[in-house]
């Protein structure tokens, strides 16, 4: 893990491998690690990845073990990043509302 920090001073992490846990004092918990391609993090016990735009829920096999090959798929779509309004964007499925 390589530890830096922005222009801004916030404090910058790479090559994340092994998770960290982000925790309140109040017990709310928020754990993120990197992968070759994406993210994996865990919100109050629900884990998710996020990758190339998207934020999805993990997977599970029939036997209840999680998918590690995650690949996006739509129709499960939980909040869409900026690389994907843009996609959507491109193909006239996504017109965002002028203020």
């Amino acid at each position: 893990m390589k530890v830096t920090t922005n222009e801004q001073g916030v404090i910058q992490l790479e090559e994340v491998f092994n998770g960290i846990i982000l925790k309140t004092k109040d017990g709310e918990e928020m754990s993120i690690c990197m992968r070759d391609s994406g993210f994996e993090f865990r919100y109050q016990g629900e884990r998710y990845f996020a990758k190339e735009g998207y934020v999805e829920p993990f997977k599970t096999s029939s036997r209840g073990n999680l998918l590690v090959d995650q690949r996006h798929e739509e129709e499960d779509l939980i909040a869409p990043g900026p690389a994907h309004l843009a996609r959507m964007s491109e193909k006239n499925r996504y017109i965002p509302k002028s203020e």
